[in-house]
């Protein structure tokens, strides 16, 4: 109990150092991919930029580099974005730099008239019916809402179990353009994120199939590793046997009986083994095609043994 409660102690006084730790490790990273954005939009690559400075923002969140960060984005023609972080900055600088607020404010000014919008309406909303603007999930609450968002191409899709996905593409002016879209109302039936109906066996198959082979590369692999070891006791063995192997001294005829029980492990891992990779591969064959590619290879750089295995379904 002395122990276990030193223990504790111990992590409880070293907890602080640790989150002091990582988080100067954050602070240091931020400050690089800052100083990385900065470059980057002196070089004029803003789509670059605002990444590093997005990064830098999540790692250790501050006013100045929300300030560049709106800048970023309204260089880069994302209006919205730079809007909407325009404002966020304003609120993070009030309490230090008030000059900061004034900039800010005056930028959310200067862009509020120029924001294009985009409305989605939900005519027929059915059940858990998920919603994605550019593969982000929109709150129901902004169905029928003009909510200002960055010009350019933007792909609208609703999902729901049972149904078919709708998809809706629209592009987006840049400058106090107003858009509309319906969501069609949803058709029963597969989703289309799951493939044409009747794949989910095709895809059970396959699955079953690369598991067979998987489990019988490693049959293979224990049964190659089996072979090797009998054959090491055998050769062992020999300096202390007759050629035949008929007369042993005690510790020959162990190596004997050893190399006896490896080597049949060998040959039970051999035969079990392709008996799936070959059942395995049947089954992959038979399956209905829709994967584009399946990869099994066995051994593995850096490592005596390894079996690596993939597709895509």
């Amino acid at each position: 109990m002395k122990r276990f409660g030193f223990g504790l102690t111990l992590v409880l006084c070293l907890s602080p150092a640790i989150a002091i730790a990582q988080s100067a490790e954050n602070k240091a990273a931020a400050e690089a991919m800052f100083a990385e954005g900065r470059r980057l939009m002196d070089a004029g690559k803003y789509a670059e930029a605002c990444k590093k400075l997005e990064g830098s923002q999540r790692l250790d969140p501050g006013a100045g580099t929300l300030l560049n960060l709106s800048a970023c984005y309204e260089a880069n023609g994302q209006t919205a974005s730079a809007w909407a972080t325009y404002k966020e900055a304003a609120v993070a600088a009030q309490a230090r730099h008030p000059d900061w607020v004034a900039q800010a404010t005056s930028k959310v000014a200067a862009l509020e008239p120029k924001l294009s919008t985009l409305t989605i309406v939900v005519d027929k909303p059915v059940a858990d019916m998920v919603v994605t603007r550019d593969g982000v999930k929109i709150d129901s609450t902004t169905y029928g809402v003009a909510v200002p968002v960055d010009p350019g191409a933007h792909a609208i899709e609703a999902t729901a179990p049972g149904f078919q996905t709708a998809h809706v593409d629209v592009t987006i002016g840049a400058s106090k353009d107003a858009k509309t879209v319906n969501v069609p109302a949803l058709v029963a039936g597969e989703t289309s994120h799951g493939g044409s109906s009747g794949g989910g066996g095709g895809s059970g198959m396959r699955i079953s199939g690369i598991a067979a082979i998987s489990v019988g590369a490693v049959g293979i692999i224990v049964g190659s590793v089996a072979g090797v070891t009998a054959l090491g006791k055998k050769n062992d063995a020999s300096a202390l046997c007759t050629p035949d192997f008929k007369t042993c001294s005690t510790p020959g005829k162990a190596l004997v009986d050893d190399a006896k029980s490896i080597g049949l492990v060998s040959t039970i891992g051999f035969i079990a083994g392709a008996v799936l990779v070959a059942a395995g591969v049947t089954l992959v064959i038979a399956a209905p095609k829709g994967e584009k590619k399946i990869q099994a290879s066995v051994g593995a750089d850096g490592a005596t043994f390894g079996m690596t295995l993939g597709g895509t379904f």
